[in-house]
């Protein structure tokens, strides 16, 4: 059984969610959410217990540039490793960044964008 929530209609968003499920804690929500141009975007949904002492809903949203995620979507599957590791790079140094920013006592903010660009495909 799966502690994790996939609410993605595109098989592309939904390998991506799974290539960064395990940086997040279970019961944790993936859904897919189409940008005003129609290009889809990642949100996470999840409750942090890391920066505080009490739990914190928080929303990280990673979003793709319109051309890096056609190129990406274009990409066959088995070459696709790129922005897979793209993609966990970018949301490993931001949850790190988070979490430095509450070692030296700043808000860490409940919302948190990515923009994914050319470097993602």
């Amino acid at each position: 059984m799966d502690d994790y929530q996939y609410e993605c209609t595109s098989i592309e968003i939904d390998e991506l969610a799974h290539v960064i499920t395990d940086l997040f804690p279970e019961q944790t929500r993936f859904a897919e959410q189409a940008a005003d141009d129609g290009t889809p975007s990642l949100v996470v949904h999840w409750v942090a217990m890391r920066f505080g002492s009490t739990a914190r809903r928080m929303t990280f949203t990673v979003r793709f540039a319109k051309d890096a995620f056609a190129r990406y979507r274009a990409t066959p599957a088995r070459l696709r490793g790129r922005g897979f590791a793209v993609l966990r790079a970018y949301v490993e140094a931001t949850l790190g960044s988070l979490e430095e920013q509450y070692a030296e006592g700043h808000t860490v903010p409940r919302e948190v964008d990515i923009e994914l660009g050319d470097d993602f495909a």
